[in-house]
């Protein structure tokens, strides 16, 4: 992580911190949030990670909108490590498949994002996070402690700026 929180300065990056130890990193940059998921593309590439470990960035407002519009509340509340907010690197997600979707999980849109209630260990749901993959292409999904953790971060060095 120490190695990461270097290469992302020296790409331009402002103060980046790592949290949660799984690839996380909130910090400043002066460009869009395009410009940052473009600007970190070499740094992971430094590190010998191949094409599918892309950047996929979020302002703290855009988490915030996500904390706040929680669909499924009392999962969250109750079963954390059993919820997930799935993140796209596509703009605009398919999400047509889910009108055929017929599994036990409880399957929320939120903001061109999926907020799912498992209601079991995630990795009983092999079905769903295949059709996730395929149908929506490249992502990364956080339980909702890591998304709070995250998110009460970036908000607070938002503030602090």
């Amino acid at each position: 992580m120490t190695q990461w929180r270097e290469a992302s300065a020296a790409a331009g990056f402002i103060a980046p911190e790592t949290l949660v130890n799984t690839g996380n990193m909130v910090a400043g940059f002066a460009g869009t949030g395009i410009e940052a998921e473009q600007a970190m593309v070499p740094v992971l590439r430094g590190f010998g990670l191949g094409e599918n470990v892309i950047p996929i960035g979020r302002s703290p407002a855009r988490l915030q909108g996500l904390l706040a519009a929680n669909p499924v509340a009392e999962a969250a509340a109750t079963r954390p490590a059993e919820t997930a907010i799935y993140f796209f690197a596509a703009r605009q997600p398919d999400f047509t498949w889910l009108a055929a979707y017929d599994g036990p999980e409880r399957v929320h849109v939120v903001d061109d994002h999926l907020v799912i209630d498992f209601h079991q260990p995630v990795a009983k749901s092999g079905r769903l996070i295949r059709l996730i993959d395929k149908h929506c292409g490249s992502s990364t999904a956080r339980n909702w402690n890591s998304m709070r953790r995250l998110t009460e971060r970036a908000v607070a060095r938002e503030g602090a700026c």
